[in-house]
């Protein structure tokens, strides 16, 4: 079984004639939720968006490792193109294995240059027969409105 993941596109700028590839180190750690069930065995995906790029649809893999079981933190390190900051994150998976069905209870994502950290919460299911029956979510920065929203007014009533 062989996965085919877009790759991230590489930036490149050119400097005396030689070329140098700008790739930045995050680290993404993802937190299943303690709910019956809540583990998968689906092959699971992170895409990045930022400053206008983004990461390309990134496999969330380790070898020899158990991944996203019942309230288990996963880590991983991945190398991308620099995406500024982080604007939202799409998690999926492929609904593949037996145990495919998910739930995430949050991403949190860490630019290893820079030590910026966004957390996005999710506490949702992500899959077919549970929840909204999505393979993915997309997630906003724990904090911040969906892109397109208005900011709520902060007047307090007295």
């Amino acid at each position: 079984y062989q996965r085919r993941v877009r790759e991230a596109v590489v930036s490149t700028q050119s400097t005396g004639g030689r070329v140098e590839n700008s790739l930045t180190k995050y680290s993404v750690a993802v937190k299943t939720g303690d709910k019956f069930s809540a583990g998968t065995d689906a092959n699971v995906f992170i895409t990045v968006y930022g400053a206008g790029k983004d990461s390309g649809k990134q496999a969330l893999v380790k070898a020899g490792e158990n991944l996203f079981e019942r309230n288990q933190l996963s880590t991983f390190d991945l190398e991308m193109a620099d995406l500024g900051v982080i604007s939202k994150i799409r998690i999926e998976h492929d609904n593949s294995g037996v145990g495919a069905s998910w739930y995430c209870e949050s991403v949190a994502v860490t630019n290893n240059t820079s030590g910026e950290t966004m957390n996005f919460v999710c506490r949702e299911w992500i899959d077919k027969k549970k929840g909204n029956k999505q393979l993915f979510r997309v997630l906003w920065p724990e904090g911040r409105k969906a892109e397109g929203l208005e900011e709520e007014e902060e007047a307090t009533e007295l």
